[in-house]
């Protein structure tokens, strides 16, 4: 399963999506969302948030899905919201430790992006999200 997520986050990314849509897209039928609304929730994301440089695409999309894991659509919820923001918090902290940064600017330089690193780091998104829920 874990195999097949990275590779469909892969293709998805070279098939034009952005990197944010792009992991959320291969994640999304595990909580039976379909593709193009995935594709539309994270479509803002890719390019370090809308190309301002800033968060990558690929992570926000942890933060995004993190939310389908840990359900805080029950307002007043405040256990599940904690259990949610540990696991971003945890999430994130292993993308940043595994590349360094959570910043596109940094991650793909200044002059902009390299699509194959890009690419890794969608893949890595994916493995993080599946290494996290322990899916093989």
């Amino acid at each position: 399963m874990k195999a097949a997520l990275i590779f469909k986050a892969g293709e998805l990314y070279e098939l034009g999506c952005n990197s944010s849509q792009a992991v959320c897209g291969a994640l999304a039928g595990h909580y039976g969302l379909d593709q193009e609304t995935a594709f539309r929730m994270a479509s803002s994301f890719g390019d370090g948030t809308s190309r301002l440089r800033g968060t990558c695409g690929a992570a926000d999309a942890l933060v995004i899905m993190a939310g389908f894991e840990k359900d805080t659509s029950i307002p007043g919820d405040t256990g599940t919201r904690e259990e949610n923001y540990r696991m971003v918090r945890e999430l994130v902290a292993e993308f940043k430790r595994r590349h360094g940064s959570v910043f596109c600017a940094t991650l793909c330089g200044p002059a902009g992006k390299d699509r194959k690193r890009c690419r890794r780091l969608v893949e890595s998104a994916v493995e993080i999200y599946a290494d996290y829920l322990g899916w093989q």
